[in-house]
């Protein structure tokens, strides 16, 4: 993510999987995500706290947006997972109700349309779609 383009600042943030911890029995009750960050001002990797998820939870991999600094993934289990850039976070909430409610049938992503967080729903068959735009991204509205 780029921060400034003059002089040019920039951040990669790197998911992965942690090691084993086999003598830690709370390491099979939750799903752990390794993060680390690239910072380019100090040009050097940094290992931060591990991201910490219910044991069937995950990140979709193709369903990810920057937006505001923020980067943010759909879930397997239909929550939306933001990671701050800036302070180095990250929070997990459900989706609106509204747009949970059958999305069985339903393509669901994330686009950034105006500087804020949208959802998009297509449906399977083409036939319609809703966009759900995000106000705050900090008040989960």
């Amino acid at each position: 993510m780029v921060e400034r383009s003059k002089p040019l600042h920039f951040k990669i943030v790197r998911f992965s999987k942690p090691k084993c911890r086999s003598h830690d029995k709370e390491f099979y009750m939750y799903h752990y995500i390794r993060v680390e960050l690239f910072e380019s001002t100090i040009w050097k990797w940094k290992l931060l706290d591990e991201v910490k998820l219910p044991q069937e939870e995950s990140l979709c991999h193709l369903t990810n947006v920057s937006v505001n600094g923020s980067l943010h993934w759909l879930t397997w289990k239909r929550n939306i997972f933001v990671f701050y850039m800036k302070n180095e976070s990250y929070c997990i909430f459900p989706f609106p109700l509204l747009v949970y409610e059958g999305n069985d049938s339903k393509y669901i992503g994330f686009v950034e349309y105006k500087g804020k967080l949208s959802m998009t729903c297509i449906d399977r068959e083409g036939d319609f779609m809703e966009v759900w735009i995000m106000e705050s991204c900090n008040k989960k509205q």
